[in-house]
């Protein structure tokens, strides 16, 4: 349990914005191209997109493919993925009504 732990509080060491977090789950889903992130984040955020996008980018969790024209996960970002999935699966329910809570 300690490593997890010790892993978890890295990463919110580095990943510090929501902003963030919503770009790392945008990128969990599939490589993005500029265009295609520009269309899901809300225009007076975009300044703050590309800017957390270069700061994940210094901390090797994210990508920019000049061939390909797009941003995605490093393999240091897939690491990440079982803490996405669980993100998304929580919106999922939360955007779904359905509650375990009871």
């Amino acid at each position: 349990m300690e490593p997890t732990i010790r892993g978890l509080e890295a990463t919110r060491a580095i990943v510090t914005q929501p902003l963030q977090w919503q770009v790392l789950l945008l990128l969990a889903e599939a490589p993005q191209s500029p265009g295609m992130l520009s269309r899901q984040i809300p225009i007076w955020q975009h300044w703050r997109c590309w800017l957390g996008l270069l700061q994940l980018q210094r901390h090797q969790l994210v990508m920019f493919h000049m061939k390909q024209w797009c941003w995605s996960l490093t393999a240091a970002g897939e690491t990440l993925r079982p803490i996405l999935n669980a993100i998304q699966t929580c919106n999922a329910t939360q955007k779904g009504g359905n509650s375990n809570d009871t």
